[in-house]
């Protein structure tokens, strides 16, 4: 039992301190304490300086999933069961704060150009694409066992830091600091892997534990369109700022993921508790035979691997392609945020989707969308190249990613959420490595026969 209850005397009989009552209504998280005490109208100070230590070491969700009401004379009264609620809406606009900073990526849309400008060739920039999903694929896993055993907003806030580090590499882009960057890049984004979605799956079960499903596709859409909203302000400003500084873009980008780092620290941490962990081995091979025993999960992990490792592959390129065909870097830029545009829309939608079509449907259905994307996108005129990528393209992406997390979280170990997550996203950096090979391949063979 772990409420507090703060008391005293009175005519009328044990009623609830009012100072303490009206400091529960704004700071609800810190009736969350280890005891159960009772204090006198004088100790304030102490009760204070109490629930100060507490917050500043943290919370846990070891505490908050015990926190109940102590109710042994049927005395609970509204003012307790404010004290004992959950602040789950706080951390989700927390978690937006955190979700917009990191996506608002002023370098997005422009970072394959300044290199190609820097005289990097197609290949370069392919060989340190692979570079990047190589070290994300190699981390994927570790960083994952990292996320459920120590905690994953610490695995969040390392993404932060090493996000702000290695686009600063960008200022000076010779091609030791372009392989240590994509290292860490790819190293990075392993750390967010899935940290993220993990976080908001336990949210979500303390914010409608009846449907937790249901709250999570909520919420995931709702990270995704904020951060999309992000993307859009990044990839629509960066090829303007790019022209009034060159490096201004990898400047800015640095310190909003810097910023992001704050409101992860009004996040409860996440891990598993101290009396259930076991080695890192112990818990991959727990993960891995969970998998293992669901066909469902295997498949869904293998359809995400492919669907994401296709989008990511061809996004780059297409910016590339566009390019190519004469477009400026600034009409680069408001393309690709007219796909984020596109993609927004039908993410908002994808919470409604899911409740009107079946899993068995939805998921070959958008599988299904995606390939007619990918064949208008073949084709030579850039108009209906565009409705391909504009429409058909990112309503699959849009709406598989919130879909399959959702049904994957559903049916991942309560205490190994995020090493599953993992694979998922390593299974796409390792096809988007092999998408990268053979694109090279396809791309320089016309010139091997020609020779």
């Amino acid at each position: 039992m772990y409420t507090l209850h703060v008391f005293y005397a009175s005519g009328t009989g044990i009623v609830l301190n009012p100072y303490f009552r009206l400091l529960a209504l704004f700071r609800p998280t810190l009736a969350c304490v280890g005891c159960c005490c009772q204090v006198s109208p004088f100790s304030h100070p102490f009760t204070l300086f109490h629930l100060f230590l507490h917050r500043m070491q943290g919370s846990s969700w070891i505490i908050m999933s015990d926190t109940t009401s102590l109710q042994p004379s049927g005395l609970a009264s509204r003012e307790e069961r404010v004290v004992t609620s959950v602040p789950w809406r706080r951390w989700s606009r927390a978690f937006d704060l955190y979700n917009f900073a990191t996506n608002t990526s002023f370098t997005r849309a422009i970072w394959m150009i300044y290199l190609a400008r820097h005289g990097y060739s197609p290949l370069d920039l392919g060989l340190l694409e692979m570079l990047f999903h190589v070290a994300k694929f190699v981390t994927e896993v570790p960083t994952g066992i990292f996320a459920d055993m120590l905690g994953r907003r610490k695995s969040l806030v390392i993404y932060c830091a090493l996000s702000a580090f290695e686009v600063l590499l960008f200022l000076k882009p010779t091609l030791p600091l372009m392989i240590l960057s994509f290292a860490l890049s790819g190293t990075a984004f392993a750390f967010l892997g899935g940290a993220s979605e993990a976080m908001l799956w336990k949210i979500a079960s303390h914010a409608e534990p009846a449907n937790q499903a249901g709250r999570y596709s909520r919420l995931v859409s709702r990270m995704y369109l904020v951060g999309m909203l992000g993307e859009m302000l990044g990839s629509s400003a960066g090829g303007y700022l790019n022209s009034l500084l060159i490096v201004l873009p990898f400047i800015l980008t640095s310190v909003l993921a810097l910023l992001g780092i704050i409101p992860l620290f009004f996040l409860p941490e996440q891990k598993v508790a101290a009396n259930e962990r076991t080695s890192a081995l112990r818990h991959l091979g727990t993960s891995l035979r969970a998998v293992w025993r669901s066909p469902a999960l295997v498949g869904l992990l293998l359809i995400s691997g492919l669907t994401t490792s296709c989008w990511q592959t061809i996004y780059f390129f297409y910016q590339l392609y566009l390019n190519n065909q004469g477009l400026s870097v600034v009409a680069v830029g408001l393309i690709v945020a007219a796909s984020t545009a596109t993609n927004f829309l039908f993410t908002a939608t994808t919470p409604y989707v899911m409740r009107w079509l079946k899993e068995r449907w939805l998921v070959p259905l958008f599988v299904v969308s995606e390939l007619v994307g990918l064949a208008l996108m073949s084709l030579p005129s850039l108009w209906l190249g565009l409705l391909g990528y504009l429409g058909f393209f990112q309503a699959s992406v849009a709406v598989l990613s919130p879909a399959i997390s959702t049904y994957v979280n559903q049916r991942s170990p309560e205490a190994q959420p995020a090493t599953v997550l993992s694979l998922q996203t390593g299974l796409g950096a390792l096809g988007t490595l092999i998408l990268v090979l053979l694109l090279q391949k396809m791309r320089h063979a016309p010139y091997e026969e020609g020779k």
